[in-house]
């Protein structure tokens, strides 16, 4: 095909001038190729956790409120020997929760590759500003990105396998009053998962 660059008509291959302005034709070009979609900017891991809800990881240390139930019992029928085995209950649940608190630390979750902390905080940001407002605030150290809440903080850890670690840490009230470690159980069992949640969402994490 030929065409008229002042007219913008075409002609067959055999015509050598515009009939409109008797101008002579040129060669059309032939149409560009369709680029090439884009590179998939993240690479999906093949392992971690995949989370379909915010909802609190499942509590492992209900049984305990029993022991003490049995303590108590005990130590209104035997007086002293009750008080012995409510300070070993005592023990025992505090090792039991700090057991449960490091294997919420070291959980992974499925997450993305060729990801800055720049990126995550940009994306995560304004959602957790609209749907919780100020009961959470960032903070960043270097590359390293974390989220105050609820008075535990929780550092966004990208590991090298493409998963995502929330390492929860105490904040410094939470080091100096120790006696609130049940508490700190229930708000990182919260606030774990809460965030994963929300990054998996926000980067199109899935199965």
């Amino acid at each position: 095909m030929k065409f008229c660059t002042t007219c913008q008509k075409t002609y067959p291959d055999d015509a050598q001038f515009c009939q409109t302005c008797r101008q002579a034709l040129s060669d059309m070009q032939p149409a560009p190729a369709p680029a090439e979609p884009p590179a998939k900017q993240y690479q999906m891991s093949s392992g971690g956790i995949v989370l379909h809800s915010a909802a609190p990881i499942p509590l492992k240390t209900g049984w305990c409120k029993w022991g003490y139930i049995v303590c108590l019992a005990l130590g209104a029928i035997t007086g002293g020997a009750g008080l012995v085995l409510l300070i070993f209950m005592l023990a025992i649940d505090g090792m039991i929760n700090q057991w449960h608190r490091e294997k919420i630390r070291r959980m992974k979750f499925k997450f993305v590759s060729q990801v800055s902390a720049d990126e995550i905080y940009n994306r995560l940001q304004p959602v957790l500003a609209r749907k919780y407002g100020n009961s959470m605030s960032f903070e960043r150290e270097g590359d390293k990105l974390s989220v105050d809440y609820d008075s535990v903080f929780y550092d966004i850890v990208l590991n090298e396998d493409g998963t995502v670690t929330i390492w929860w840490r105490k904040s410094l009230a939470g080091a100096i009053f120790r006696f609130r470690e049940g508490k700190l159980y229930r708000k990182i069992r919260t606030g774990t998962p809460l965030l994963a949640y929300e990054l998996q969402q926000l980067f199109g994490v899935h199965e």
